[in-house]
Parts: structure tokens; C-alpha cells; sequence
């Protein structure tokens, strides 16, 4: 039974990769053109230097905006951007219901401290439990949303350089001492 299903689900992600990639659906609509372009591109799903080290930003960004939608903003963004989209995907679950109160905290501190200095920030505390009302959660949503925006956008930008530079650096490393092996084994020879 599972040989027959491996079958058919094999045969249809065949059947709708050739529909996508037939040429007249493809120019037909703007839409499929676009998707074509960026999401059927080899290059975005086969890990390069520079597509890893700009998939590795891109998810890093979008793990720390604590969004509910971060994986389809994710494929997007590294779509858009011409990275791995598997990586970003994959860096989208770094933030899990165990890693959130921390991410939370953290973006709210940078929040504050960014706000602070040019705007006047809640004076109201975090909160450290869930409020009783739905009134109450909207008051402290308005109030304290924008501050963890602003910290997740700082903290986003700051952590996804670090990763691309990391990442980046990385790749140089393991490829340079690659060749070196080479060359060794070549002179060795």
C-alpha cells in the first residue's frame, strides 16, 4: 500500500511540475510568470555560497519577527531575493514555543531602549502573564506592540548580517581548505 501511494504522490508532483513549467501557462498569466521566475529558478533551491549566506539572513530575519505567517513570508522573501529557500524555511522554526518568551523579551528590551530615544515608550510593565479580557489584551497589544516591532526589526537586521558574514565566512573556510587538501594530495601524487 505505501509503494502504491510513494507512486502516486511521485507522479503527481511530476504531473504538476511539467503543468508549471509548460511554456504557454508559464507566459500566459504575469502571475505564473513571476513564479516561474523566482520560484523555478535551480539556483534557489541548490546551496551556493551566496545563496546559503542570503538564505541563512533571510530566515534569520524572519524568525525573529514573531509573526504567525513567518514560513510563507519566508519562501517569499528568499524568492524575491534569488536565495535558498529551503534554508530560510528551514531557520523559520528556530522560533518555537520554547525559544519565543526568550526572542519576546529580548525584542522588547531593544524595543525600549530604541524607542527611548526618540520616542516616549510605555510606561506600563511588560506583561509576564496572559490578561483576562480580551479588552485587556488589546489594551496591552496597542501598547506594547510597537515597541517588540521596532526591537524585531533591530534585532532581525542585526542578527540576519551576522549569519550572511558567518555563513558567508564559512563557506570560504571549508572551501579553501578543500583546495589546500587538493593541492596536497596533488603534490603528494
Amino acid at each position: 500500500m505505501l509503494a502504491i501511494l510513494q507512486g502516486w504522490f511521485r507522479r503527481s508532483v511530476f504531473k504538476t511540475i511539467r503543468y508549471l513549467k509548460h511554456p504557454r501557462k508559464l507566459r500566459g498569466r504575469p502571475t505564473m510568470r513571476w513564479f516561474a521566475r523566482h520560484f523555478l529558478d535551480k539556483r534557489v533551491w541548490r546551496p551556493t555560497q551566496h545563496t546559503l549566506s542570503g538564505g541563512m539572513a533571510v530566515g534569520m530575519f524572519i524568525t525573529l519577527q514573531l509573526l504567525p505567517i513567518q514560513m510563507p513570508t519566508a519562501t517569499i522573501l528568499a524568492a524575491i531575493f534569488r536565495v535558498n529557500i529551503p534554508v530560510a524555511i528551514a531557520l523559520c522554526w528556530l522560533s518555537n514555543p520554547f525559544t519565543i518568551p526568550f526572542i519576546a523579551w529580548l525584542e522588547y528590551l531593544i524595543g525600549k531602549w530604541f524607542l527611548a530615544l526618540y520616542t516616549t515608550v510605555p510606561t506600563t510593565p511588560f506583561p509576564t502573564q496572559l490578561p483576562d479580557s480580551m479588552v485587556d489584551a488589546w489594551i496591552v497589544l496597542k501598547e506594547h506592540a510597537p515597541v517588540m516591532l521596532m526591537g524585531g526589526i533591530i534585532l532581525g537586521a542585526a542578527v540576519a548580517l551576522i549569519s550572511y558574514i558567518a555563513t558567508w565566512g564559512g563557506w570560504e573556510i571549508a572551501s579553501r581548505r578543500e583546495i589546500a587538501k587538493k593541492l596536497r594530495v596533488a603534490k603528494a601524487a
